[in-house]
């Protein structure tokens, strides 16, 4: 029997030993070592299934990765140009003080101090992002990257902030130090904020260091200034003004709940007027009024949105009840991907601007639901809570709603590509909706059917090709239809093995696909 199972077996043994007269049968213990021995074998096998779904991730994203090193050559003299070398090697450094951290922390506490695996998303998602969009910032933002790092005790943060300004000192000359500095401060204090808010629940570790790089480039970091830019910086810093006076105001004043509503309804307005900077100093919501009216076709726009908004939302609400909750939460989806594609390609900068300024207004409904400000926080909570997931249930935010909103709009407003809408709000949603029903065989380590990614795959192609062949606006006029399928195939097959939040993953890494073959 010890041969079997050494570990359960040998602690049957002891047992049994130290039980004076023990009684039991061996007939029973041969039982409990049987049942000892199946767990174990069950164990192994998840181990085995976790494997094999991560081994596919790591080959997906090291796949691209390497192709996008091989078209950029950043080691040739031929090459595009010469601070690719500087990137690259960068983000071998990051990579190497991250696998150290982990290694050296394996070593000390063992299996149970390993970060998950999603951490290398950490890793991927801002580098190759940064290095395909905006050039120019990726060393820093490899740099922010460590900051996923200080998950571990405080001494290790220490370490890990005194190695950001290590890379800062020798990857930027003098005049560019002070600022990077301060976008490390900058990104760990957003990031210490988004934990504590998220009590690492609703926002964990990974959630928290991304989104903290996102809004450091959004506030800082990032040098563009189009007008959706302009309106988005602008909305978010005044509501991240008047969010830190009412915190305030409720931690020092004991101001009652529904002055620190008053205060929010006026204050964001008005510091929205100050933060967003427009030409000659015009008021921003004159300007958006006018730049409505200057045009028929932003009006039809906006009156074909309030349309099927109006028949929409009570519809799903009353029906709510008789669909589940997962067809409920996909209607979105679909609601969303109708709403924006056709008026994507009669006024891309409309739909931009819309939703640069869409963004805050649902991180404001979501403060408002977290706060239950009077007197729209409790009704904003009932109505919010039935389209909740286990996720949202298990911590303080809901944050499905506000995932789907930022995935649909980072490839719109980067890339002016429609590729976040057709994998969230058709491939995804066929995938789930047909992988529940119809599907049989499941990836190895997820819940997720082999039926449900030839969904994905197939729809959101089908999708592609229609807007590639019949679209006024010339969408993938860059790439070929292999290209699409190849875009296509990568990205059901990574969302069929990940668990990362789909609303996250996929719009972020089909931009980067698409992107990758236009080099």
């Amino acid at each position: 029997m010890v041969a079997i199972v050494p570990h359960v077996s040998f602690t049957t043994a002891n047992s049994a030993q130290k039980t004076k007269g023990s009684q039991i049968p061996p007939e029973e213990i041969r039982k409990i070592n049987m049942r000892a021995l199946k767990v174990n074998l069950r164990e192994g096998s998840r181990g085995f299934e976790c494997f094999f779904s991560n081994f596919i991730q790591i080959f997906i994203l090291l796949g691209t990765f390497c192709y996008g090193f091989k078209r950029l050559q950043p080691w040739s003299s031929d090459g595009i140009d010469t601070s690719y070398k500087q990137i690259f090697v960068n983000v071998l450094v990051v990579g190497l003080i991250m696998i150290s951290v982990v290694f050296i922390k394996y070593w000390q506490h063992g299996r149970g101090s390993l970060p998950k695996f999603d951490t290398v998303y950490s890793l991927y998602l801002p580098f190759m992002i940064s290095l395909l969009f905006d050039t120019p910032s990726t060393v820093i933002n490899t740099i922010l990257i460590l900051s996923v790092l200080d998950s571990y005790e405080w001494d290790t943060q220490l370490i890990v902030v005194i190695l950001q300004f290590c890379l800062v000192f020798f990857n930027f000359e003098s005049d560019d130090r002070e600022k990077n500095i301060v976008s490390i401060i900058i990104n760990s204090l957003l990031s210490l904020i988004l934990k504590y808010i998220g009590q690492l629940k609703s926002l964990d570790n990974i959630d928290s260091n991304l989104f903290s790089i996102i809004l450091t480039n959004i506030l800082y970091l990032s040098e563009a200034d189009s007008i959706q830019f302009r309106i988005l910086r602008g909305i978010i810093i005044a509501l991240i003004t008047v969010i830190s006076i009412n915190y305030m105001l409720n931690k020092i004043m004991h101001v009652k709940p529904f002055i620190l509503s008053i205060f929010f309804a006026v204050g964001l307005p008005a510091f929205t007027s100050i933060f967003i900077q427009l030409e000659g100093d015009r008021n921003p919501l004159f300007w958006l009024v006018e730049y409505i009216l200057e045009s028929a076709t932003r009006q039809k726009i906006l009156f074909a949105w309030s349309s099927i908004l109006m028949l929409s939302i009570p519809s799903i609400l009353i029906e709510k009840d008789s669909l589940s909750l997962n067809t409920s939460r996909k209607l979105w989806h679909f609601i969303i991907f109708l709403l924006i594609v056709p008026s994507f390609q009669i006024d891309s900068n409309f739909v931009k601007i819309a939703l640069s300024g869409t963004i805050p207004v649902f991180l404001s409904i979501e403060y408002i639901r977290f706060q239950n400000l009077p007197p729209l926080g409790s009704v904003v909570e009932k109505h919010l809570r039935r389209f909740a997931d286990a996720r949202d249930h298990s911590g303080p935010l809901i944050i499905s709603y506000l995932y789907l909103l930022i995935g649909i709009s980072t490839p719109l407003l980067m890339n002016n590509s429609p590729m976040g809408l057709i994998g969230l709000g058709i491939g995804d949603s066929l995938a789930s909706i047909i992988g529940k029903k119809y599907g049989r065989i499941r990836w190895r380590g997820t819940q997720k059917t082999i039926e449900g990614t030839f969904a994905f795959i197939i729809t959101s192609y089908v999708v592609c090709l229609i807007l590639f062949y019949f679209d006024r606006a010339v969408i993938f006029n860059h790439l070929t239809a292999l290209q699409l399928l190849g875009v296509c195939t990568l990205s059901g097959v990574l969302e069929g093995n990940s668990v990362l939040n789909d609303n996250i993953l996929i719009p972020a890494f089909m931009m980067i696909c698409e992107k990758l073959f236009t080099l």
